[in-house]
C-alpha cells in the first residue's frame, strides 16, 4: 500500500523519480559513488526527528538551509531530487520518499508503510539504479522494487535477515542471516539469482538495537576489485576476495561501526559505544585505514560518531555535536568546518 497522496504530488515526485533514475545512482553507502564527478550541493542528514538539508558546496562555511519532521528517522539515501529516509518507530512509516527538488522547500510526497503482507519491517541499506531499488531489512531479507512506478507491491522478497549490499558491475553483494556474505547475479536488474558463492564463517550477521532508536550491524562496501566488510561484534574490517569471498585480510577498529564508506585508496568507519549491551565498550570517532595494507592512517575522536559521507577532497561526519567536514587530500583529517546544526545520525549527500 502507499499512502493516500494528490495527484499533482505524485505527478511531481514521478518525473523528479524518473529524471533521478535516469540520470542517478546512489551508493548503499554515504559516499558518492566511485568516480563521481559532480560536487556536492547539500548534505542530509537525519537526527531522529527531522531530515535536515545542509548547503555544503563551500566546505569551509556550510550553512544550514532548511528541515522537514520525519519521525525517528535514522537512515537516508538519496539521488537527484529524492531522499529516501528510512523510519524506526513501529507505528511510523517503513520509508519516506522526500521531493527535496527546492532544498529549501522538502516536502514528503509518498509514504510507504511498514507492512507484514510486503514483509516491510526495519530498512538498514539501501542502493538504487536505474528504476531498480535494492534494500535489506534487518528482520526481512532483501528487497527489489521497482522505483519508476512506485511499486512496492510488486516486489522480490529474498533471503534471511539482511543488513548491508553492495554492487560490483553484475553482482550485488549482500549480507544476512541465512549465507552470511554472498552474492547474487543481478545481469537482469529486477530478478536476482543467487550465485551460491558465501562466507558464512567470518561475517557478523546480528542486528543489534541501540537506544533510543537504531540498528547496530555489520556493514560492505567494495572499492572495485575486493569486498570489505565492517564487522560489529569483533570489532574489524575485514577483506574479502570478490570472486571467492574468501578472506584475505583484518584490522581491529577497536570500536562498533556506525557507517562505513570506501573512497579513492582508503576506509573511512565511524564508530561510537551503545547504551546496551553487548556493544558497550567502543572507540568513538572516525577512522582512516589504508585499504592496500588495512594500516590506520588517521584518527578523530568524537562524541557519538554516527555517519560519514565522502567526495573528493572531503569527509562529511556526523555527530551529537554537529556536522564536522574534513579536508582528506593529505591521507589525515584537517578540520575545514564545524556546523552545530549538523548533528546528526546518518548523513548523504546530493545536488
Amino acid at each position: 500500500m502507499i499512502m493516500k497522496t494528490s495527484k499533482k504530488i505524485q505527478t511531481s515526485i514521478f518525473l523528479t523519480l524518473m529524471f533521478s533514475l535516469l540520470f542517478g545512482c546512489s551508493d548503499n553507502s554515504s559516499s558518492d559513488p566511485s568516480g563521481s564527478t559532480t560536487t556536492p550541493q547539500y548534505a542530509y542528514i537525519t537526527d531522529g526527528n527531522d531530515l535536515k538539508i545542509i548547503d555544503v558546496a563551500v566546505p569551509t562555511a556550510p550553512t544550514f538551509v532548511s528541515t522537514i519532521a520525519i519521525n525517528t528517522s535514522y537512515f537516508v539515501s538519496v539521488s537527484p531530487g529524492v531522499a529516501y529516509v528510512a523510519q524506526y518507530d513501529a507505528t511510523a512509516p517503513y520509508l519516506s520518499l522526500v521531493d527535496i527538488s527546492n532544498a529549501a522547500s522538502p516536502s514528503i510526497s509518498i509514504a510507504i508503510p511498514k507492512d507484514n503482507s510486503l514483509a516491510f519491517s526495519l530498512l538498514s541499506d539501501m542502493y538504487t539504479v536505474n528504476n531498480v531499488g535494492y534494500l535489506t531489512d534487518v528482520y526481512r531479507g532483501l528487497h527489489v522494487v521497482d522505483l519508476a512506478n512506485f511499486n512496492f507491491s510488486s516486489q522480490v522478497n529474498l533471503g534471511g535477515d539482511a543488513m548491508s549490499l553492495t554492487k560490483v558491475q553484475n553482482e550485488l553483494f549482500v549480507i544476512d542471516q541465512a549465507m552470511g556474505l554472498h552474492t547474487y547475479n543481478v545481469t537482469t536488474p529486477e530478478t536476482p539469482v543467487a550465485t551460491g558463492i558465501f562466507n558464512n564463517t567470518e561475517i557478523d550477521v546480528s542486528s543489534y538495537g541501540d537506544a533510543p532508536y537504531g540498528q547496530y550491524h555489520s556493514w560492505v562496501e567494495n572499492d572495485g576489485t575486493s569486498i570489505f566488510v565492517a564487522n560489529t561484534i569483533d570489532k574489524k574490517i575485514k577483506q574479502f576476495d570478490a570472486a571467492t569471498l574468501t578472506l584475505m585480510n583484518e584490522v581491529s577498529i577497536e570500536g562498533y561501526p556506525t557507517a562505513f564508506a570506501i573512497y579513492n585508496g582508503n576506509a573511512y568507519v565511524t564508530m561510537k559505544a551503545s547504551a546496551n549491551a553487548p556493544l558497550q565498550t567502543s572507540y568513538d570517532g572516525i577512522r582512516m585505514y589504508d585499504l592496500a595494507t588495512l594500516s590506520l592512517v588517521d584518527m578523530k575522536p568524537l562524541n557519538l560518531a554516527s555517519g560519514i559521507a565522502l567526495h573528493n577532497d572531503y569527509a562529511y561526519v556526523t555527530d551529537a555535536d554537529g556536522l564536522h567536514i574534513y579536508n582528506i587530500n593529505g591521507n589525515n583529517f584537517v578540520l575545514e568546518s564545524t556546523l552545530t546544526a549538523g548533528f546528526g545520525n546518518f548523513i548523504a549527500l546530493g545536488q
